[in-house]
């Protein structure tokens, strides 16, 4: 838990295998795609974006603030660490 994921979003064309996730001036691109593990059930993951504070999973909010994914839906998706300072040090770090 607390891992962080950058996932690619099909709506805006992001895919996180196509930037440079380590360049800080990328920031504004990963950022509305950076979501950590809430929790993990036997066939769903649960992510919620990283600056989200509520454990609320309101379905108005769904793949904005927290999204619910299977197998499927966690292809394409890059594990990052971040510092303290929450810039991106590493990717695809397991």
């Amino acid at each position: 838990q607390n891992e962080l994921f950058v996932f690619p979003n099909k709506k805006t064309g992001f895919d996180p295998s196509e930037i440079d996730l380590l360049d800080p001036a990328n920031k504004a691109l990963i950022s509305p795609n950076l979501f950590r593990v809430q929790k993990i059930a036997t066939k769903d993951y649960f992510f919620r974006h990283h600056l989200e504070t509520s454990v609320d999973n309101l379905s108005g909010t769904k793949n904005f603030f927290w999204k619910r994914e299977g197998l499927k839906g966690i292809d394409g998706i890059v594990k990052v660490r971040t510092n303290h300072l929450g810039d991106i040090v590493g990717v695809g770090e397991y």
